[in-house]
């Protein structure tokens, strides 16, 4: 499983990606009727991340570094572009892999502009 970020691939050990809806503009009629208008489906994506050296973490780090990113998925309608918030920073754990220092668990979420 694949993550585009930016123009950088990133190899994924998790990939959840979902749809949720979206209202920007709830009113009620007269009657109490719930009015909702301009109902948007965005994607939410939680991507966890194979273990990493610090240099492929500093430029993951970099990548997400702007308030949106541009990611890239493969979604059911096939291969997406959006623009994404980042939700929170890429912090990882140490860890050793054949006596090298890495860094896993890495994990971000990201929620549709």
């Amino acid at each position: 499983m694949t993550l585009t970020i930016g123009n950088t691939e990133y190899n994924c050990k998790k990939l959840d990606i979902k749809r949720e809806l979206r209202c920007t503009d709830v009113n009620y009629n007269t009657q109490g009727d719930m009015l909702i208008d301009l109902v948007k489906r965005k994607y939410l994506i939680e991507a966890t991340f194979e273990p990493m050296t610090g240099k492929e973490l500093a430029a993951l780090r970099e990548s997400c570094g702007q308030i949106f990113v541009t990611v890239g998925f493969d979604a059911p309608e096939g291969y997406l572009e959006r623009e994404f918030h980042v939700m929170n920073e890429p912090a990882p754990e140490f860890i050793s892999v054949n006596g090298v220092k890495m860094y896993g668990g890495v994990k971000l979420e990201f929620k549709e502009k």
